[in-house]
């Protein structure tokens, strides 16, 4: 995964990470590793053995490498899903403690979720750096699309039964997350005919 360039130093993530509503800088939450010396009678693999230095010595301090994200926020190896190639949102690894004694500082090994905004406009407005669902998708159709794109190629390589696909891709069109064509402007219909494979024509009113 090293040499891949999968993992990468936190505080690489830390400087690229999008801007996100709600969620403090990154360069917070990343803490350093220390290797300690709890003394020679203390076996540091199985945690077991006695204790005879303490407070413990400190050997080195142990480079903090996390999975590479993209522009999304979203960890880029491992075997893609359909929410990996059709996001809604940005799906994390960590998630921040929200209020309380330790507020802004990670909680463990809980996972997060922050969806995209609907429109430009709303994601102007909070100040996130990510596409929204309009500028991604442009409609409910094109959302559509991307989600079937996505989980026929992983039935293609054997990561999803064909049952399963199916259902993702009828609750996709369920869900309603954008406005269907019909009811959308021009630029988001060019951008719903793109995604389907369409010639997306001239975006003009």
């Amino acid at each position: 995964m090293l040499n891949r360039g999968e993992l990468v130093p936190a505080a690489v993530v830390a400087a690229r990470f999008p801007t996100l509503p709600g969620v403090r800088g990154l360069e917070e939450l990343v803490k350093v590793v220390l290797d300690y010396d709890y003394g020679p009678a203390y076996i540091t693999n199985d945690v077991s053995g006695v204790i005879s230095r303490m407070p413990p010595r400190i050997v080195q301090t142990i480079p903090t490498r996390v999975p590479a994200v993209n522009s999304d926020g979203n960890e880029t190896s491992g075997v893609p899903s359909v929410l990996h190639d059709a996001p809604l949102g940005s799906y994390l690894g960590w998630n921040v403690t929200g209020s309380g004694f330790f507020e802004g500082q990670g909680c463990g090994f809980q996972g997060g979720y922050v969806p995209f905004a609907t429109t430009r406009a709303e994601r102007e407005a909070s100040s996130d750096s990510r596409l929204s669902l309009e500028e991604r998708y442009g409609t409910i159709e094109g959302y559509v699309c991307t989600v079937t794109a996505a989980a026929e190629s992983a039935v293609r390589d054997r990561f999803l039964l064909r049952d399963d696909a199916d259902r993702m891709i009828r609750e996709a069109g369920e869900g309603g997350v954008l406005p269907t064509a019909a009811m959308s402007t021009v630029e988001n219909r060019a951008r719903g005919k793109a995604r389907c494979g369409a010639p997306a024509g001239p975006a003009v009113r």
